[in-house]
C-alpha cells in the first residue's frame, strides 16, 4: 500500500493552516514551519464571505460564528455628506461573518491541533529549499533540516519560498491602510455597530464593522500617497491622517480622533501572472497573489487555494506531484486574476472625485440590489471536486 504524501508548509497564517487542514483531511502527513515563536496575526479584522465559509465548514472548523457576527448587508455612505447611498445585500447561505483575524486564526489553530497528522514547528523560518527531483530538502534558520514530497509556500506577501519559484517581488500599490480598534462604548452614535459600513470620498475611503463578539469596532481607512517610511508598517502620524479626512462629515472626524494611535501599513501586491509552481514547490495565498483588500477577498482566496490544492494532491503519487501542482495553478489562476483585478478597480471606484463621484453615488442610490448581484460570481464559488 502506498504511503501518504508528506507535505511541508512554510507559514502558519490563515492560508497555511487552511491548507494543512485540507491536506490532512485527505490523509496526508503535514508539517507546518512557522517563522514566529508565537502566532500574531496581522490586521485587526476581516470579512468571511460565503465562498470562504463553505470551505471552512467542510473542513469542520468550528466556532467561527460564535467568535464573530453574521451580517446580511453592507451599508454604503458618502464620506463628505454622511448621506446613505445604498444597502448591498450579502449572500444569505451562508451569511457573511465579520470577526477579528486572531479569532479566525484561533479557530483554525484549534482544528489543526486536533489533527494527529499535522505537526507544527514554531520559530522555524525556512532559509533554503532544494527540489532534488524526488523530494524537497528544507533547512530552517536554526539549522534544522527536513524532507517532504511537496513544499507549499504560504509565507505571505514577503514570501521567502517565492524566490525558489519565480523570484517575483511585491510592488507598492500607491495605497496605504490605517488601522485601529475601538471599544464599542466609545464609538460615536452616528456609526453603525451591527454591520459593515463603507464610507466613500475622493482619494480615501473608510470601512467599519464590529469584531470581538461585538465589543469592539474595527476601523480601517485607506488613503493614497507615497510611502516614505522605513519598512512596510509604522505608527501613524495623527496630523497626516487627520488631514486626509478634514473635509469629511463630522461623525467620521469624531471617530478618527478617538484611538490613541493608528497603525499605518503600505498595501503591497503580487501580480498573479508569475509562476506559482516549480517542480515540487507551490505557492498559496498572498505568497502567490497578494491583492489590495478592496473586495475583502484576500483571506478568502487563500482559503480557496488550500481546498483546491488538497483536491489536486489527493489524486497524486510522488511521481505525479509536479503535474498536479501545475494543474492547481491552472485551475486557480484565472479566478484569482479576476478577483485581483476587480479589487484594484474597486479602489478606483471608491476614491472617485468630482463629476465621477456624483455619477457613482447616483448609480448606488438607485441600484443597490443590482450592485450586490454583480459580485455573485465571487460569492457563489464552491470547492466542488475538480479532479
Amino acid at each position: 500500500m502506498a504511503h501518504p504524501l508528506s507535505i511541508a508548509i512554510a507559514g502558519g497564517g490563515i492560508g497555511g493552516l487552511t491548507a494543512a487542514l485540507a491536506l490532512a483531511r485527505k490523509g496526508m502527513d503535514v508539517q507546518i514551519f512557522e517563522k514566529s515563536s508565537r502566532f500574531n496575526p496581522v490586521g485587526a479584522g476581516l470579512q468571511l464571505s460565503a465562498n470562504a465559509l463553505c470551505v471552512l465548514d467542510q473542513l469542520q472548523v468550528t466556532g467561527l460564528r460564535d467568535a464573530g457576527l453574521e451580517i446580511d448587508h453592507v451599508r454604503i455612505r458618502d464620506g463628505l455628506s454622511g448621506k446613505d447611498l445604498a444597502q448591498i445585500p450579502t449572500p444569505a447561505d451562508p451569511k457573511t461573518v465579520v470577526l477579528s483575524r486572531s479569532s479566525l486564526h484561533e479557530c483554525l489553530w484549534q482544528a489543526v491541533q486536533a489533527c494527529p497528522n499535522i505537526l507544527t514547528v514554531m520559530d522555524a523560518a525556512l532559509v533554503d529549499a532544494q527540489d532534488n527531483g524526488t523530494s524537497v530538502s528544507l533547512t530552517t534558520q536554526s539549522g534544522t533540516t527536513a524532507s517532504a514530497d511537496v513544499l507549499i509556500g504560504a509565507d505571505g506577501v514577503w514570501s521567502q519560498t517565492r524566490a525558489s519559484v519565480s523570484g517575483t517581488q511585491p510592488a507598492y500599490s500607491g495605497r496605504m491602510a490605517w488601522r485601529a480598534a475601538l471599544p464599542m462604548d466609545q464609538v460615536p452614535s452616528g456609526i453603525a455597530r451591527d454591520t459593515v459600513t463603507l464610507w466613500l470620498a475622493p482619494k480615501a475611503h473608510l470601512v467599519t464593522y464590529p469584531i470581538d463578539h461585538g465589543t469592539s469596532l474595527n476601523a480601517v481607512a485607506f488613503t493614497q500617497g507615497d510611502w516614505n517610511e522605513q519598512g512596510w508598517s509604522a505608527p501613524g502620524n495623527r496630523d497626516e491622517f487627520s488631514a486626509s479626512f478634514s473635509p469629511w462629515t463630522s461623525v467620521v472626524q469624531e471617530l478618527i480622533d478617538i484611538p490613541d494611535q493608528w497603525l499605518k501599513w503600505a498595501l503591497c501586491g503580487v501580480s498573479p501572472t508569475h509562476n506559482w509552481t516549480k517542480g515540487r514547490i507551490a505557492l498559496l495565498g498572498d505568497a502567490a497573489h497578494a491583492m489590495v483588500p478592496f473586495m475583502a477577498q484576500g483571506a478568502a482566496m487563500s482559503i480557496e487555494d488550500g481546498a483546491i490544492l488538497a483536491q489536486m494532491l489527493d489524486c497524486a503519487t510522488p511521481e505525479t506531484v509536479p503535474a498536479q501542482l501545475k494543474t492547481y495553478e491552472i485551475l486557480r489562476k484565472s479566478r484569482v486574476q479576476r478577483v485581483w483585478d476587480q479589487s484594484f478597480q474597486q479602489g478606483r471606484i471608491y476614491h472617485m472625485g468630482g463629476v465621477m463621484r456624483l455619477a457613482r453615488n447616483t448609480a448606488m442610490r438607485f441600484g443597490g440590489d443590482a450592485l450586490g448581484k454583480r459580485y455573485n460570481w465571487i460569492y457563489d464559488w464552491r470547492a466542488r471536486s475538480q479532479q
